[in-house]
């Protein structure tokens, strides 16, 4: 805030409220190590437009769509604001049941989701408990009751490459989660499919986790175009 005023020639009073403001909207993020401010969901969008098809974003897009397609299941695109996961995209399958928050919807707790959990495991146990303060949110009884129990998740997720959750984004949904991160911009996003969980028999969901965590190795090895 300080730099910001400084440049601009403006009371950091203003610039408190200018910048408080543009976190509000999605244009900024607080900083991961809790110091002054990073790009946020909206700007990393304008961004993605801008990179005219080789962001992080725009490739998990694609990818999601293929899933979505293939599978029938509705998937997304998310990105962190805060202690939540927004959706950045979302592409409906040719199941007529459709499951799943949608753009637009309520926004879902980092730790009691898929899509969080998968985007923590890319962080280290002690930035996740900074970021949540040390506190879970538990909207559901099937999201983690403490913060141990949190982290334990956390591990497995790590060991696995993917996150899933059971009727956490609502009741009888299940969803499978991955992340992928940009080394460049250091830009994480997640991305998921969704189901209603009584029509999905096993060998489907061994199936869907599979496909999930090629389309992830396929992002994360795919060098930009120069």
């Amino acid at each position: 805030m300080t730099e910001v005023a400084q440049m601009l020639r403006l009371p950091k009073s203003n610039i408190s409220r200018l910048l408080r403001s543009m976190r509000e909207v999605g244009l900024l993020d607080s900083a991961r190590d809790g110091r002054g401010y990073s790009p946020g969901v909206m700007l990393l969008g304008f961004g993605e437009v801008a990179s005219a098809g080789n962001s992080l974003g725009l490739r998990a897009h694609a990818a999601v769509a293929r899933l979505s397609e293939q599978s029938g299941h509705a998937g997304f695109v998310s990105a962190r604001v805060g202690a939540f996961m927004v959706g950045l995209t979302h592409h409906a399958g040719r199941n007529p049941l459709q499951v799943g928050v949608f753009l637009g919807g309520q926004r879902l707790h980092i730790d009691a989701c898929a899509t969080g959990r998968a985007y923590l495991a890319t962080m280290n146990d002690e930035a996740v408990h900074d970021l949540l303060e040390g506190q879970v949110s538990q909207p559901t009884p099937q999201s983690p009751a403490s913060m141990q129990e949190l982290l334990e998740r956390l591990a497995l997720v790590r060991e696995r490459g993917y996150a899933e959750s059971h009727s956490e984004a609502g009741r009888g949904v299940g969803a499978l989660a991955v992340a992928v991160r940009d080394d460049r911009t250091a830009e994480v996003l997640s991305f998921c499919i969704t189901f209603p969980e009584s029509t999905v028999e096993p060998a489907e969901l061994q199936s869907l986790t599979q496909a999930l965590l090629k389309a992830k190795s396929d992002i994360m090895r795919t060098p930009y175009e120069r």
